[in-house]
């Protein structure tokens, strides 16, 4: 799994490409968690070139909200293909994580209208 991060507006966006299994998981905690830790409250979760997910990625995402949401923030998702999403509603994920369509709006979401 590739991982990419960058500002945009008013959030952190994390762009995720391959697969998200137990191989991956640690890493991706620990750089958002650091990325918590430094102040960032904001976070966008590109899901756009993500092709898999297995529980270990479900167990982490819910770790990470916890932390942001526990530091004042929120985690929102982005670009998940429909394998992803029908993952997401067996869990009861779709009932937590806000998601979108596509990163800009994900991104806009974070904006005070």
């Amino acid at each position: 799994m590739k991982v990419y991060c960058e500002n945009e507006k008013s959030c952190m966006v994390v762009t995720l490409s391959g697969d998200l299994t137990v191989p991956e998981c640690e890493s991706l905690k620990e750089l958002i968690l650091d990325s918590i830790e430094r102040g960032a409250r904001q976070l966008l979760i590109d899901f756009g070139s993500v092709n898999y997910i297995d529980s270990s990625g479900i167990g982490v995402l819910l770790v990470l909200l916890q932390a942001a949401r526990k530091s004042g923030g929120d985690i929102r998702l982005s670009g998940t293909k429909p394998n992803i999403r029908d993952v997401f509603r067996q869990v009861g994920l779709h009932r937590i994580f806000r998601r979108f369509e596509n990163r800009e709006t994900g991104i806009e979401s974070f904006t005070p209208s």
